[in-house]
């Protein structure tokens, strides 16, 4: 079976997990789930109904306790994710994966009474216990509990939610995941789904076509089992919704990343309102292509003659140097993730799509999986997840376990920022103008992904949480239809989306594993190109410690908070609005150099 369309070098990037456990069969792991089982038993003794008794020295001795508690049992989880990403067809690795959660659940229950008293503390009791500086160093932490105290059931209900926990919506995402991992695309041979689709960003239309009708054909087979999956996942996030009193399918997401709907909503209405962006770069798209309509396999389309290719090699030099060149600091982080083993980086049959960066405690280092196919997009990819990685490595240092990672508002900055360093690096090697032209319609391209795609994939989203709850069960066609119009919408006449697209929702998993998360890639990207347009027109020798110090804040404050260490201030109305201008400047140098 081929595992890639030609050899990147990347073949023998791996991980190294032994550093880990020795074997999903290590017996360190069944000894670390039972003390962490016994800790929890002796947690609940301990403090359940005492909580708001404590003094401000019992609450930091127990805050302590409970981060020592994750310190320790956090790495079997972390080692049973990354084996079974590797690998998802493996029954050895599967099996790991499903006894770490079935053991999550089981200590979990006897952890539910913490979360609930803590978000019922009173501002008095707070203010008392925070008047210890001790005890504030956990202000954050308690405050982000007690915002979800409306919406908390009963010490029962929540005890028996997190029991069945490891069949509910979790087993299914695990199935999802596995079924997109097995999927095989018949080119000249099959293929994983990762390689069909580097073959539409190929300079050869009848080659981009013949991969998009490829993909499709494979994305049909069991399309019925992934629709059925994501219908199940919708109604479960709408009986929780219902029985946890949130008043949209989105608010839970929008509590935990720190932000209200109505924020939200005000940057979903400045993306879409701005449609016509997207819509006159695919007019010059088409008019440089020389091609009468564009279709989604033209979406991708290099403008020049022949696709850029990169190996892997060149790709790890181009990301270390883009940051060394940045902050030394920073790049030596960067330059760790390969001399360490932290990154994998080959498409091998198996393997999960896609890339991501993990992390699980501050004393454990981050982890990057991409899937290396010797596209130049694959390099600005490697970038985006190193960016991710050093953010997390940055907030390891300063931040205890409850405060280590930020919301997911602010986690895809530094991925962003890190990307934008990278293709800026690029540009400034290339002297020929037609070249320059071709890699800045490739830049646009990857902001129109990250920004307007994703809140188009949030419309999706919405219609279909909608339509869930008051049509009931969605057939893959009714899916398709949606998908297809929110889709469409983003790029008016510009380009069409054929008939076959309708099944292309099937493949993304955050739909499934993480409901409403996309927004916060136009989120991060558009608060990422604000940032780093201060960069690039501060001229302040100082700003990359900065940058770095804001990344160093994990999630110890509140966003709003965060940004306004680099100058940035995300509760004026007008923010949006100016970080689409920066959009919309690149699409018209776009206009000017194809004129």
């Amino acid at each position: 079976m081929a595992q890639a369309a030609t050899e990147t070098g990347a073949e023998d990037v791996r991980w190294d997990l032994s550093e880990l456990f020795s074997s999903p069969q290590d017996p360190a792991i069944e000894a670390t789930l039972e003390e962490a089982l016994e800790f929890a038993r002796e947690f609940e003794r301990r403090y359940r109904g005492r909580i708001a008794q404590l003094s401000p020295a019992e609450f930091t001795e127990m805050m302590e306790t409970l981060e020592r508690y994750h310190l320790d049992s956090s790495k079997p989880g972390l080692y049973a994710h990354l084996l079974h990403s590797l690998d998802t067809c493996d029954p050895a690795r599967g099996r790991l994966l499903a006894r770490i959660r079935e053991a999550a659940a089981e200590r979990g229950r006897h952890l539910v009474f913490f979360g609930l008293e803590v978000a019922h503390l009173t501002d008095e009791q707070c203010q008392r216990l925070f008047a210890d500086p001790a005890a504030a160093r956990y202000r954050h932490a308690i405050e982000v509990e007690r915002r979800f105290r409306d919406h908390q059931l009963s010490e029962v209900e929540e005890r028996l939610l997190t029991e069945i926990s490891p069949v509910g919506v979790s087993a299914w995402s695990r199935l999802f995941e596995e079924l997109s991992a097995s999927i095989r695309v018949q080119l000249d041979q099959p293929v994983p789904l990762a390689v069909a689709l580097a073959e539409l960003r190929e300079a050869d239309r009848a080659r981009r076509e013949r991969a998009s009708h490829a993909i499709t054909e494979a994305l049909r087979q069991d399309l019925h089992t992934r629709a059925y999956i994501l219908n199940v996942i919708l109604q479960d996030h709408a009986i929780s919704d219902r029985l946890r009193r949130y008043p949209t399918w989105i608010s839970a997401r929008n509590l935990a990343n720190e932000t209200s709907d109505a924020a939200v909503q005000a940057l979903i209405e400045a993306v879409t309102s701005r449609y016509e962006v997207v819509a006159r770069y695919y007019r010059v798209k088409r008019r440089l292509l020389g091609l009468p309509e564009l279709t989604e396999w033209d979406r991708y389309a290099p403008i020049d003659q022949s696709s850029r290719r990169i190996g892997w090699r060149e790709a790890r030099d181009l990301v270390v140097s883009s940051y060394h060149r940045f902050n030394p600091r920073a790049g030596a982080i960067i330059e760790e993730f390969f001399d360490r083993r932290w990154v994998d980086a080959p498409v091998v049959p198996g393997k999960e799509g896609g890339a991501y960066c993990a992390f699980a405690t501050p004393d454990l280092h981050p982890y990057v999986m991409v899937n290396f196919t010797g596209q130049l997009n694959d390099a600005l990819t490697l970038a985006h997840e190193l960016g991710h990685g050093l953010h997390d490595v940055l907030s390891s240092k300063r931040n205890h376990v409850f405060d280590f990672h930020p919301p997911l508002t602010l986690a895809e900055t530094a991925s962003v920022f890190g990307e934008t360093l990278t293709f800026d690096a690029i540009l400034a090697q290339e002297p020929d103008p037609r070249v320059r032209l071709a890699l800045l319609c490739h830049h646009v391209e990857d902001a129109f992904a990250t920004i307007f795609r994703q809140v188009a994939m949030n419309r999706f989203e919405d219609a279909a949480h909608t339509a869930r709850r008051t049509e009931g069960e969605l057939s893959a066609e009714q899916i398709g239809d949606l998908w297809q119009g929110t889709q469409q919408a983003m790029f008016g006449n510009s380009l069409r989306l054929t008939d076959e697209h309708a099944v292309w929702w099937s493949y993304v998993e955050h739909f499934i594993h993480t409901p409403g998360y996309v927004y916060a890639y136009a989120y991060g990207n558009l608060l990422a190109l604000s940032i780093y347009r201060r960069f690039r027109e501060a001229g302040d020798p100082n700003f990359a410690e900065t940058y770095l110090d804001f990344l160093a804040t994990g999630g110890s404050m509140a966003p709003d908070d965060a940004v306004r260490k680099v100058g940035v201030d995300i509760t004026d109305p007008g923010f949006w609005d100016s970080g689409l201008d920066i959009l919309d400047e690149m699409v018209a140098e776009v206009e000017r150099l194809a004129g």
